[in-house]
């Protein structure tokens, strides 16, 4: 929707004045140039395209894809975290020789400036030193006194310096172009780096590739974990992601599709290799008291019923807690729970491996 102008606003005055009965004003004035309804109907249709205008700022800056300059900034930094990139200086890699040794050992200090023919400086990052004997050392990084990108100068260039060194004979250079000069970063770019903040958010790590197996359909669970070297357990560069669907189970057409999906969430060159779960079906036996004129068969039944719908939602190497167990059999009206009314387990039923998914069937339910 345009927003309005002042024409379209001096054309609502001018409306809002033929509209009123019995006015004193003839309505004809209005359009004169310098009559008094005109005047005053101008400089407030004025005042108000000020206002739309002012107005039209304040919401440009709500969104990411409309604001510009420090509004996008903040709402950058409001949303995502994240602050513009500043101006970077260049830096390159010289590399400092000498013909003879006659001058014996020094240090070039850091700091030193070194020159290209058209003027632009860098200045060491670290000291060179030089043994009594060396004729050349290892490349040694330095960076540039401006920011810009005008500073990634090119290879063979930086050839003079601007501060002597202690022997007169050392030569500069830099066998590589300089690289990393930028002007701060623009709205454009900006804005297209923040746009794809979520597209990339939490990728690669346990939890996203978990997340990304649970999107293909039919997959209700899956737990993953790193592949670890034996003797260290450090990480040995892959995952390992069992899924199941709600029963626990894994069919060959799920796990690629699983894997297919993996290619949106699994880290760059980390392999993901996806299986089913190792299904195993737990006893619960439950010690009841019920309220009194409370259906004791359908009570049991709805206790079943919960009992299984709960374990259905436990991933691969997750435990089954007594605790919940409890809270399954309270959930329902009508039951008393004490605090032996679970029988069986006893205790806390923890997988044996990772594969391992523990599920409750209604034939495992029973009660005493």
């Amino acid at each position: 929707m345009d927003l309005p102008d002042r024409q379209d606003l001096f054309a609502a005055g001018r409306r809002y004045v033929k509209a009123q009965p019995n006015t004193r004003i003839n309505p004809a004035v209005i359009d004169v140039a310098g009559s008094d309804i005109n005047l005053m109907l101008g400089s407030a249709s004025l005042m108000g395209e000020q206002i739309t205008a002012s107005w039209a700022k304040c919401i440009r800056g709500l969104f990411v894809s409309t604001a510009i300059g420090s509004q996008l900034d903040q709402v950058v930094y409001e949303r995502f975290g994240i602050t513009r990139l500043p101006a970077n200086a260049a830096s390159d890699d010289l590399r400092l020789a000498r013909p003879t040794f006659a001058a014996g050992g020094g240090t070039v200090p850091a700091g030193t400036r070194v020159t290209t023919a058209s003027g632009s400086i860098f200045a060491l990052a670290t000291d060179v030193v030089f043994g009594a004997t060396d004729l050349v050392r290892p490349l040694v990084s330095s960076v540039a006194a401006l920011v810009g990108s005008s500073q990634n100068v090119p290879e063979n260039t930086l050839t003079a310096f601007v501060d002597q060194p202690f022997d007169a004979s050392i030569t500069v250079t830099n066998p590589e172009g300089a690289a990393g000069g930028t002007e701060q970063e623009s709205d454009a770019a900006f804005r297209g780096r923040a746009l794809s903040f979520f597209l990339t958010l939490r990728r690669g790590i346990l939890a996203a590739i978990q997340f990304g197996a649970t999107t293909v359909p039919g997959v209700a669970v899956a737990t993953a974990f790193d592949i670890v070297n034996p003797g260290t357990a450090l990480p040995a560069g892959a995952v390992q992601l069992i899924i199941g669907d709600a029963n626990g189970n894994a069919s060959s057409l799920m796990e690629q599709q699983v894997t297919n999906q993996m290619l949106q969430y699994r880290a760059g060159g980390i392999p993901v290799y996806v299986s089913g779960g190792l299904l195993f079906f737990q006893q619960v036996v439950y010690r009841l008291a019920f309220q009194t004129g409370v259906d004791t068969t359908a009570a049991s039944e709805a206790v079943r019923a919960t009992a299984v719908a709960f374990s259905q939602f436990l991933r691969p190497g997750q435990s089954l807690l007594e605790s919940d167990l409890t809270a399954a059999a309270r959930a329902v009206p009508g039951v008393i729970v004490q605090a032996d009314s679970v029988v069986v387990p006893v205790g806390d039923v923890v997988p044996t491996v990772n594969q391992q998914i523990i599920r409750v069937r209604p034939q495992d339910v029973s009660f005493v």
